[in-house]
Formats: C-alpha cells, structure tokens, sequence
C-alpha cells in the first residue's frame, strides 16, 4: 500500500462515509453473532491504523497485528489494544486456540498478504472451538479502478470462492452477504468511465467526498447495517463472511 494511504486513512477513518458505515455493520454483525463479554480476547488481523479498536474494545481485549510499521504506529497512538505486532498474518506468532475472536477486514486481497489458505488456517489454528472468525473482502475481479493499484489489490473476490475457501479451512459459514449494494451501480458506473478518464491527484482524493455526498453514502450504509441481521445481499462492493470454527 502506498505509505500516503496509511496517513489519509488515519486522518479520515472517523469521518469517511465507507469507513463509519462498515463500522456500523460490523457492530449489527456483532450484535447479531458475538457475546459481549470483556474476557473474550480478540485479534484484528491486519488492523492497519486501527479504525475497528474502539468498536471492537467494547467485547473484549484486543491484539492487532500488521505488516506496516507505520500502520502499527498510528494504531499505536491510539491506545487502545492490549498489545499490537508488526508481522505477516500468514504466519501469527500467537499459540494454539488463543483468540474468541478474529477479524480480517480488507486484508486478504493485498499483494503482501500471502497465501489465502494458509492464512485462513492459521485464522483456524489461533482460534478457540467455536470462535468467531470475522472477513471482509472487496467484490468482483471485473471492478478493479485506480484504487486498487494504490492499495495494492492482487484480487477481488466472489461468494462462492470466499466461501468455498473458508469451508476448506475449517469453519462454517454462518452468515455470508456482499455489502455496499445500494450504491453498487454508481460504483459500477465509475470503475468503467475510469477506463476513459484519468482523475488526477487520486491519492489525495481518497477517502475524501463532498460533506453532503458523504452524509447520503453513509445514510445508504447505514440502511445496510439495519437489514444485515434478516437479510444477504445479492451484491455490491463487498463481500463478507462470518464463520464459526467446527
């Protein structure tokens, strides 16, 4: 990942549309799917700059790891997990049934992340029996934009590979549903006309919209987040899935 992205995403992960409506239907998935209890102990694996610790510190203590030391840092400052590490989530230095809970959030996809499988079995190795096992991937190949490259993206996913990926791990899958779905057509619209148009500056345009486009983005996810618990999208610009370890 470019290192400017780390620094925009720390400065804008409170405000962004995308970054407060995920967090909100993280919390709807938590509400619906994990005890809150504070002896629970929880990895975010890949944290980044640790946007999900102040939602994720209210079921239980939490551990962040992270390639990036510069994520590591700004995750730091926050002072909220018991204790982070800069490291490869496909080789996490925690023992056996450790962890009540894991999340990868936006993590598989990147170039640095290294074998999808053998980080989804490390996931299954740290875990507890019936851990709760928390991923959240950017949808279809086919969607690539200029985004991807600043962030690296060595592949989006689709339901049944996450799925199918998942299950060969060792968990089953309790929830699975795309995200984003209200505003996946305008998505679709804009990825194309990238193809034509070149946007300039796009890194200082990331995580930055219009104050009134980004209240309506994440009213829109917001709408999500209240209809996750009863129902799967069909698609969107995300793909996530809640698996319990067998």
């Amino acid at each position: 990942m470019e290192t400017e992205i780390y620094t925009i995403m720390n400065e804008r992960e409170s405000t962004f549309w995308w970054h407060v409506g995920m967090r909100k239907i993280i919390a709807a998935v938590l509400a619906s799917y994990a005890p809150q209890r504070q002896d629970n102990v929880i990895l975010d694996a890949g944290c980044g700059t640790g946007g999900m610790f102040e939602l994720l510190s209210s079921y239980g203590a939490i551990y962040g790891i992270d390639k990036s030391n510069q994520a590591i840092d700004y995750a730091q400052r926050k002072g909220i997990a018991r204790q982070l590490f800069v490291g490869s989530i496909a080789k996490l230095p925690f023992a056996d049934n450790t962890f009540d809970m894991v999340f990868c959030l936006d993590v598989l996809y990147h170039q640095r992340a290294g074998n999808d499988w053998q980080t989804l079995r490390e996931f299954q190795r740290v875990l507890k029996q019936g851990g709760l096992l928390v991923i959240r991937e950017p949808a279809y190949n086919w969607l690539r934009g200029h985004q991807d490259k600043l962030v690296w993206t060595k592949k989006r996913y689709y339901k049944k590979e996450l799925v199918s990926a998942v299950g060969a791990a060792g968990f089953k899958p309790l929830k699975v549903s795309y995200l984003n779905f209200f505003l996946f057509p305008l998505a679709v619209a804009k990825r194309l006309s990238e193809h034509i148009y070149v946007s300039k500056n796009i890194i200082s345009k990331t995580f930055h919209s219009h104050w009134l486009v980004n209240d309506m983005f994440e009213k829109c996810l917001s709408l999500e987040a209240a209809l996750i618990p009863y129902i799967q999208f069909p698609y969107g610009l995300s793909i996530m899935c809640v698996a319990k370890k067998k």
